[in-house]
């Protein structure tokens, strides 16, 4: 698939904000759309049907705004009306269940809707883990032949869990954190589940020494499967400490369009480079994984700010992140998933200007800088617009409220789609030789 995922708690932020960031990989011809889901009640006793099994439905059910891959239930990342972040990546499958179970955007779609904390997600998604068991199955689809691993945030904590069927380690963050689709939490893990450690034991992979297991080194079957996300893994944690104390949410968006572009180590756009997997991914070579969409989310402890957060359509490094108010109602055109329409949608369109790129390589600046330009008026237009949305927050005026960031997130996409059909005119190509 190709994900990423990245944390900075406030101590390692500009403003004291955590800031939750996540690239999500492409599921073979599967798009995402953006989903806005409200809070509601639920009758006791209601039942709930996920990917694969059926379930108690909460009593209580949070607003969620989230990323979903058409024809599927869960999430690949989102966050609630509590401002809690999560987001999920496949891990290569260490332990099967014996029956299907929940999927890894069920369990961040699950623990998000039923959250007032990042610890009390880690709680839920353990629980959950243990109960219906999570990944590969016997004769599971291609698409499920995995475990996943989580990152969990709010704005005061965050949590790192991996996962092996029905078992799981978790890891408290402190600063900042990556997460890629390799195991990495070894000896250093909070909590293990119950039995796991026996398991491992048993099996050959752990020596029964008294020793703490190292869930990473115990439970890895294919070091050579890993490499490539180990290599993602090791870049984006470099970029988040050199820059620990003084992240930002604009900082936090260009480690997600990362291509190794530090002026010594240039990775192509399109290109790959010998050992080399950027963060930011196009559908080239043979693994053929690309970016499907990206996601930053700003969370705060307090409830005054209302809660927002970053979205752009497949790879992030060639368009603009736009701003989601969750107090809002969804543009349509954002939360498009009909696969019919993927070449009139956004999310195709951009492919297309990509394919555009790929044989005109050197136009990459000229549009970047187009884009470049979109992205500072929405970033300072945004943070004029979160002044007036807090004051009307402050005031209950959640009718009027509403309207206004309807309106907003609306006059955004349309400046987008301007730009974007711009760009993939033939005059514009025609204009740059001149």
């Amino acid at each position: 698939m190709g994900s990423d995922m990245v944390v900075a708690l406030g101590r390692a932020t500009v403003d004291g904000h955590t800031l939750f960031g996540h690239n999500s990989g492409r599921i073979g011809n599967k798009t995402p759309c953006l989903c806005l889901s409200p809070g509601r009640q639920h009758e006791p006793g209601e039942k709930l049907r996920t990917q694969y099994v059926e379930i108690p439905q909460a009593r209580q059910v949070f607003a969620v705004l989230g990323s979903r891959q058409s024809g599927l239930w869960g999430y690949d990342h989102g966050v609630n009306e509590n401002q809690v972040a999560a987001g999920c990546v496949a891990l290569p499958a260490a332990l099967r269940c014996q029956q299907p179970g929940l999927t890894g955007p069920d369990l961040v779609r699950l623990i998000l809707e039923r959250s007032h904390s990042a610890r009390q997600a880690v709680d839920l998604l353990t629980g959950l883990v243990e109960r219906h068991g999570q990944g590969a199955f016997p004769v599971c689809p291609e698409e499920s032949d995995h475990d996943s691993a989580f990152l969990i945030a709010d704005g005061v904590e965050a949590y790192a869990v991996e996962t092996a069927g029905k078992h799981w380690v978790y890891q408290e963050i402190h600063e900042v954190r990556a997460v890629s689709e390799a195991r990495v939490v070894h000896q250093d893990w909070d909590r293990i589940s119950c039995g796991l450690a026996g398991h491992a034991i048993a099996q050959g992979w752990w020596p029964e020494d008294g020793s703490k297991l190292d869930f990473a080194a115990a439970l890895a079957r294919n070091a050579a499967a890993e490499s490539g996300s180990l290599r993602r893994w090791g870049r984006a944690t470099l970029l988040l400490e050199e820059q620990n104390g003084h992240i930002d949410s604009m900082f936090l968006r260009r480690v997600l369009s990362d291509h190794y572009e530090d002026g010594s180590d240039a990775l192509a756009f399109f290109g790959v480079a010998a050992g080399r997997e950027s963060l930011c991914r196009h559908e080239r070579g043979p693994a053929r994984s690309a970016t499907a969409s990206s996601f930053v989310a700003e969370l705060t402890a307090g409830t005054g700010r209302p809660g927002i957060a970053w979205c752009a359509l497949a790879a992030p490094c060639l368009g603009a992140y736009f701003p989601i108010l969750l107090d809002g109602d969804l543009p349509e055109a954002l939360a498009q998933e009909d696969l019919r329409s993927l070449g009139a949608s956004l999310s195709g369109r951009v492919l297309h200007l990509a394919e555009q790129l790929d044989q005109h390589p050197d136009r990459l600046g000229h549009a970047r800088e187009h884009f470049a330009r979109l992205q500072a008026r929405f970033d300072q237009e945004t943070e004029e617009f979160l002044s007036e949305a807090a004051a009307l927050k402050q005031r209950a005026a959640q009718t009027e409220l509403r309207r206004h960031a309807s309106l907003f997130m609306q006059h955004n996409v349309e400046r987008f789609d301007e730009v974007l059909s711009e760009m993939l005119k033939q005059r514009t190509w025609v204009a740059v030789e001149s």
